[in-house]
């Protein structure tokens, strides 16, 4: 017996076909090359995807100088399917999540450790790791956001490196960033009595940009896609601790801990 996956978009359940469809274009990068791993012709694949964004209720490709790639509704569901096969995956192995914020971080820690094999990295948000790690069914989470660490009650955690928010100004209206210390920048506001609405939230870098809305975003994050941005709010008001949670200190998260710590010194 074998669990199945069930993902929901806006309120449609998604058959397993459907969702290996979006899932073959993401990590293809391209309908054509998605058509062969799956094994049917480009116009079959096309009546599939309208399919889907018909049940979906909204556009998941783009197109764009390189071709018709998905957009960042279509990459959403693609991430969340290939986490939940993750997390669906029977084996012994040490589970740890983290974010787009700190998986450059996990990657060249989980690199240098003896044996890098005996972990599986899924890449989430803070919320969505959280009810997994409350759920027992992560080992490790790295938070980009610290106040996770001081509201639980039972795991173990610790410090193992800093960021910053960069504070773009744009106006009243604000995106809400799917990753980083959002509430801290958020909390600032309201500390401030600066009046603010949140009109959107966004889960990619390019999509905030895009916005023409203001917004937080981490400095980590913004320096390594390239991103020089101007902060309105000087950034060591921001700074912040990334935290290391988890339930006990096993071999094998004591040394991905230890290692974190060593990476970001």
């Amino acid at each position: 017996m074998d669990p199945v996956v069930n993902l929901k978009v806006n309120g449609h359940g998604m058959t397993t076909r459907q969702l290996e469809v979006i899932r073959a274009i993401f990590e293809t990068g391209s309908q054509k090359a998605a058509s062969v791993r799956l094994g049917i012709s480009t116009p079959v694949l096309h009546r599939y995807l309208h399919q889907i964004e018909a049940k979906a209720g909204t556009r998941l490709v783009e197109t764009t100088p390189k071709g018709t790639v998905l957009n960042d509704d279509g990459e959403a569901i693609a991430m969340e399917y290939i986490a939940l096969l993750r997390r669906m995956d029977r084996s012994d192995r040490v589970v740890v999540g983290c974010t787009i914020i700190t998986e450059d971080l996990l990657l060249s820690s989980l690199s240098s450790l003896n044996d890098p094999n005996a972990y599986d990295l899924i890449i989430s948000d803070d919320e969505r790791n959280m009810k997994d790690f409350n759920a027992r069914m992560m080992d490790l989470i790295v938070l980009d956001d610290p106040l996770y660490a001081f509201e639980a009650d039972g795991p173990l955690w610790e410090p193992v490196a800093e960021d910053r928010l960069i504070h773009v100004e744009r106006g009243a209206a604000y995106a809400r960033f799917r990753f980083g210390a959002q509430r801290l920048g958020f909390r600032h506001l309201d500390t401030n009595h600066i009046s603010y609405r949140v009109e959107r939230s966004e889960h990619s870098l390019a999509s905030l940009l895009r916005s023409n809305m203001s917004f937080f975003v981490n400095e980590s994050l913004a320096l390594k896609r390239g991103q020089a941005l101007k902060s309105a709010t000087d950034p060591e008001l921001f700074k912040h601790q990334i935290i290391a949670m988890h339930w006990e200190p096993k071999q094998e998260v004591q040394a991905l801990v230890r290692e974190l710590s060593r990476r970001s010194l």
